[in-house]
Parts: C-alpha cells; sequence; structure tokens
C-alpha cells in the first residue's frame, strides 16, 4: 500500500467465508495449491456472516478515518469478485473444477448481495416502525427471506427466531436479539439464594425423553437448485421419542447453513431438558432474561428464561451448553450426514466397585471412570427404573484407560515383583516413573479388572513407552488394598485398566444405595451431544467387605489342632507404631470352616482369631486322625456380612 492521502486500499475477502476467517484474512483455501491455508483458530465451516462482518468493519473504519487517514476511503476495494456467472460457478463442475472451494472459499459471486440474519430482524423490525433495537449479539448466515403476506412483526420473526434459537428481551424499553449458541460469556454463578419459608432454595426439572422431538426436519429453498423447495434431516437423536419437528421456513438457505440450524436444533431441545426454578434477592437486579448463570454443586450452565419480580425476584433456567462450531465443508460442498446423532458419542465408560485404597468414606468408592476422543465434559445420571433419571456427578476430565496386550498372571503380594511386566496400551495421556519411596505412599496406582470380576489395585515404579500409546510397567506391587482375589484370578488380554487418579471420581451414593442395582446413563455436554446407557451397577460393597485374614497357622497338640490366623483391616491399618490396628467393624468375629476338598466338614463362627479344632471334632468329622487340615477363615462384617476367604492347608 502506497503513503500519502491519495493511496489506495486493496485487501482480500480473505475470511474465505470461513469461521474465525478475520484472525488471518490473506491465506485461500485451495487443496491443490501448496499455499492453502485455513485461517488462525478456523473451525473451516463456512460462515458468510463472518466475511460481511470482516468487509462492514474494515469499510466503516476507513469512512471514519477519510479526514484523517492514510487512505482514500473512495477508493478501498475488494480482491476477489470472480468474472465467472453464478450460480453457474460454482455448480458446473464439468466446466469449473475448483467449483468445491466457492462455498468455504473467498468469492463475493453468491455473497455480496445476500444478506445476514441480524439484518434481516433489523429489516423487519424497521419496516415495521420499531426502531429501538439491539441485534449484535445475532448471528448466521441468510441469504434471503421472502413473506408475500402482509402480517405482523412477531409473526415475520417468531419461525427465524426458533429456527436459529434466537432469544429476544426487553431490556429498558429496547429488544435485545442474543443468539443462544454465541452466549459464551463465562456463566455467573448465584451462590446467594432467597429462602422462601416452606420452599426448597432451589428444584431441578428434568423432562421426559419422549415430550422431546428425535429429529428435525427444515424446509427452505436452496440457491444451488435454482431456489427450488429443499428440505434437510437432522440426525436422529438415541432416544425412545419418535416424534418429529418440521419447520417450514420461507428463506433461502445454503444446504449446509440448513443442516446445521436443524442439527443445533435438535442438540438445543436435548440439553434444554433440564431446567430450575429458583430465586434470589430483589436488589440484584443485575441479571436478566438471556444471561448464563450456574448454582453450587449444580452442574451445568443454565439461560435465564424469565425474571417474574416481587418481594423476590423468581427465575426459570433452561441448561444451555455453548453450541460447537459447524463441521467443516469439505471440497466437494457437502456436509458429511454421518449416522445416528449418538453413533459419534460413543465414551469408554467403566463403572467400578473398589476397595479402600485411599482415605474416604465406603460408598465413595463406587466410581466411574470416562474416557471419549474428542473429549467433552460428561454427565451420570441414575434411576432405580427406566426413566426419571437424576444427575449424580459430572465427569470434567478424560480418564486415562486401556487394555492389556498381554495376559496377566497371578503374582505375589506385599513386596515388589521385580521379575514381572505388563504391558498395556493407553488410549490417552501418558505414565511415569516413580521412587519406591513414593510407590509405598501412593503414587502410580492402577486398576486392572480381573477375570473373577473384581478390580485389582497395583502400584508400578518403572513406565516405559515401547511403542506409540504401548507401555511397559515393571517393579510391581500387587494385590494392594486387600485385592488378592483379583490378583490370584489374573487378568486375560484385552483386559481394561484405568489410572487411579483425579479423573476417576466417586458416583455419589448414599448409604442406602451401597450394593443396590440402578441404572445408570452418560450424557455428552458438547454441541455434538449425545447418550449412551443405561448401565446396570450397584457398588459401594467392595470398601466396606472385610480383608482376608493373613498368617494362617496350625499346630496339632494332644488335644487337638491350635489355629490361628492374623486379623487385618480396611480403616488405618498402616500405623507401624500402633501396638495393633483399630477393628473396621463394630465387634471382631470370624468364620472358620474345616474342608474335605470344596465341602466344608464344619463350619465354627468365633470371636477371636484362635481356635482348637479338638481331636474328638476330627474323628467325628473325618473318622481318623488327619495329616493335614484346609481351613477356610473370613472375618465377619456389619454391612457385608461374608468377608473375603483366606484358604491354607496347614499339617503336621
Amino acid at each position: 500500500m502506497a503513503s500519502g492521502p491519495e493511496a489506495h486500499l486493496v485487501y482480500r475477502t480473505g475470511v474465505r467465508g470461513r469461521r474465525q476467517g478475520g484472525n488471518q484474512p490473506n491465506v485461500f483455501v485451495d487443496p491443490k495449491s501448496t499455499e492453502s491455508a485455513a485461517p488462525h483458530f478456523s473451525s473451516r465451516g463456512r460462515s458468510d456472516a463472518m466475511q460481511r462482518r470482516f468487509l462492514t468493519a474494515h469499510h466503516e473504519h476507513w469512512q471514519a478515518a477519510a479526514a484523517s487517514g492514510p487512505v482514500d476511503a473512495d477508493h478501498v476495494f475488494v480482491w476477489t469478485w470472480d468474472a465467472r456467472p453464478y450460480p453457474a460457478f460454482p455448480v458446473s463442475r464439468s466446466i469449473w473444477s475448483d467449483g468445491g472451494n466457492w462455498r468455504a472459499g473467498h468469492w463475493l459471486n453468491g455473497r455480496l448481495g445476500a444478506t445476514t440474519l441480524a439484518e434481516a430482524i433489523g429489516a423487519i423490525l424497521t419496516d415495521h416502525g420499531i426502531e429501538n433495537f439491539d441485534t449484535s449479539e445475532v448471528t448466521g448466515d441468510l441469504t434471503g427471506y421472502v413473506q408475500a403476506e402482509v402480517t405482523s412483526a412477531r409473526s415475520l420473526l417468531t419461525p427465524l427466531l426458533d429456527v436459529f434459537r434466537v432469544d429476544v428481551v426487553e431490556d429498558a424499553g429496547r429488544l435485545r436479539f442474543r443468539s443462544r449458541g454465541a452466549t459464551s460469556l463465562e456463566p455467573r454463578l448465584v451462590d446467594v439464594l432467597a429462602d422462601m419459608e416452606g420452599e426448597p432454595l432451589w428444584s431441578e426439572t428434568r423432562g421426559h425423553d419422549s415430550d422431546f422431538a428425535a429429529e428435525v426436519v427444515l424446509g427452505s429453498y436452496n440457491p444451488a437448485l435454482d431456489y427450488e423447495q429443499a428440505s434437510v434431516r437432522s440426525r436422529r437423536a438415541r432416544t425412545g421419542s419418535q416424534r418429529v419437528l418440521a419447520y417450514d421456513l420461507p428463506a433461502v438457505l445454503a444446504e449446509e447453513t440448513a443442516l446445521a440450524a436443524a442439527e443445533a436444533a435438535v442438540r438445543d431441545l436435548r440439553v434444554s431438558r433440564r431446567s430450575l426454578t429458583l430465586a434470589i434477592s430483589p436488589t440484584e437486579i443485575d441479571l436478566q432474561p438471556g444471561d448464563p448463570i450456574s448454582l453450587p454443586g449444580v452442574a451445568g450452565t443454565f439461560l435465564i428464561n424469565r425474571i417474574d419480580d416481587g418481594s423476590v425476584r423468581r427465575i426459570e433456567a433452561r441448561q444451555h451448553a455453548v453450541l460447537a462450531p459447524p463441521a467443516p465443508t469439505g471440497e466437494t460442498g457437502v456436509p458429511g450426514n454421518g449416522g445416528p446423532a449418538s453413533n459419534a458419542f460413543a465414551p469408554i465408560v467403566h463403572f467400578m466397585d473398589l476397595p479402600r485404597f485411599s482415605a474416604g468414606g465406603g460408598e465413595s468408592f463406587a466410581r466411574a471412570a470416562v474416557f471419549c476422543r474428542p473429549w467433552q465434559r460428561i454427565l451420570l445420571s441414575s434411576s432405580v427404573t427406566s426413566e426419571g433419571y437424576a444427575l449424580r456427578t459430572s465427569l470434567d476430565r478424560p480418564a486415562r484407560t486401556g487394555r492389556l496386550t498381554s495376559p496377566l498372571t497371578k503374582g505375589v503380594s506385599g513386596r515388589f515383583n521385580r521379575g514381572t511386566a505388563i504391558e498395556l496400551d493407553l488410549f490417552f495421556g501418558g505414565l511415569s516413573s516413580a521412587t519406591h519411596a513414593a510407590v509405598l505412599a501412593g503414587e502410580n496406582r492402577l486398576a486392572i479388572r480381573a477375570a473373577n470380576g473384581a478390580w485389582e489395585v497395583l502400584g508400578f515404579a518403572e513406565a516405559e513407552e515401547i511403542a506409540p500409546d504401548r507401555w511397559r510397567l515393571s517393579i510391581l506391587l500387587r494385590g494392594l488394598a486387600g485385592t488378592e482375589d483379583a490378583m490370584m484370578a489374573g487378568a486375560a488380554t484385552g483386559a481394561p485398566i484405568v489410572l487411579l487418579d483425579e479423573a476417576v471420581v466417586a458416583l455419589g451414593l448414599t448409604v442406602e444405595e451401597r450394593g443396590r442395582n440402578l441404572n445408570w446413563v452418560a450424557e455428552g455436554t458438547s454441541a455434538s451431544g449425545g447418550r449412551i446407557g443405561p448401565f446396570a451397577f450397584a457398588g459401594g460393597t467392595r470398601a466396606e467387605t472385610p480383608l482376608s485374614p493373613v498368617h494362617l497357622r496350625g499346630l496339632r497338640r494332644p488335644d487337638g489342632w491350635h489355629l490361628s490366623w492374623t486379623r487385618r483391616s480396611r480403616i488405618e491399618a498402616d500405623d507401624w507404631d500402633a501396638a495393633d490396628i483399630p477393628l473396621d467393624e463394630p465387634e471382631e468375629r470370624y468364620r472358620l470352616e474345616i474342608l474335605d476338598g470344596a465341602e466344608a466338614k464344619r463350619t465354627v463362627d468365633l470371636a477371636e482369631p484362635r481356635h482348637v479344632y479338638t481331636e474328638a471334632q476330627e474323628l467325628t468329622d473325618f473318622g481318623a486322625p488327619q495329616p493335614s487340615l484346609t481351613i477356610r477363615v473370613r472375618q465377619l462384617g456389619r454391612a457385608v456380612p461374608l468377608g473375603l476367604p483366606a484358604i491354607a492347608t496347614v499339617s503336621t
């Protein structure tokens, strides 16, 4: 660009009709070019409105600076107006092979004369004598809008606002329009609520699947088909509903724009099933309809629908998830339709009934680990039936999950296994080595689902990545937290593994729900959304199961077999200075069984870790003195009556 007052400004419409294109307007998209690139932070999806805003901003800037600026405002030119006639270009691919680049390209043909959603709303309001409005927060493409009948502004605007999910509120006598999908402001935390006598602080309502449409069909006029009527159908959400929501919009929409609107509508319907009602102080007048809010302990962001002012401000709000950008437009310009809406949402979900491997209440060890790619925040809900699911917890980070690539055999507990290693594929993240002291203190804890269905908890000191996403773990501590039964069962190739870190969250079970079979569903919170389940899971029992005793001994004396063992505890049992470990049950009780193969010849309940099996009892049970005895000992508990068994054979 030359200097001086008569300098000319020539710039590309490098927005290329792409979202975020104004961040880098000098690049262009052409797969056949070595310089092909998308703008910084671009979603690679089409957005004609972005191109229009970029041009408007430049023209207004240079017009305002015309008096003193270096550019002559009457000589500002746009680079790419193509001489090829629209719509033959880009439709006629047999003539022009680069027609596929037009949809997300920089050409103004077929775009410059079009309007935008914000401009269409403004034109309708102005034509009806309404001047006090604000459409600066409205986004979206709208090539044209036709209505032959004489009707009200409300009748004209309602279908547009419904399809493009635009909220309108009256703010100090001014109509303020805001695109719901553009509401990306940080939600305000409402942590002070009005405490009304006889009313809850807040209440949540969740609609049933049958109340919401599973599909959205949108009819419009397609400019690429000589403005013939056309329709698009959203991907079907996996739900029990058979309802279809249909819109017949007298608008001119590109196929990808219409499809994105249909997908966004069905997603918004599913997310908005959750709603909140609450009350705040009448002095808090800064909150207005359309503002995003959140509540402590309540997962999700909610948009205020309605506020009733009185002695308190009563708020109704519905759940909202920020809309993800539309899918990239391919070279052919045809958006991918994919399969059902939930096909893209296929997380790996592990419900885990874990032992007490750290501090915490017994119910808190019923946990979940979830991973999906790409990651999105996951909500877990439960129900005792197949409906009426209640939100229980949310997962804000992906779990490091994977699977074994070779079988894991049984091992030994109580010391580091230096000659044993395991190999696994990790779906996400990485692992690191740790010192022996750190492993003994609780670092590098891994859970492996064993062949008996239980989860073995182990620690590892050495971690080596031997191939992309494949790891070898060695110097192992096996059977931790009383999981020797899982260790002895071993694990097959392909068995799931989960790193036990902050990403593995408690399900929030109550004491009454311990051991009760519940149905669980996992729901995504991104724009693509999705739901998977139900999963039947009963948890919270393993952490309350008494551990198996150790050091089973037997000695024959003249009066019979003197049997003894040592009690273990699940709670605070690592104090080496104490004379004895604390008792983790209300009273100390055991069940001793004298075995003959798999058959129990005699069963005795005891109040101490010892017993004399008399010679007379032995003769009654076996008919003769035995050179050895096989015994099975369990500690008895209150929450879980029978603890894990310890079996040993003692001999003279």
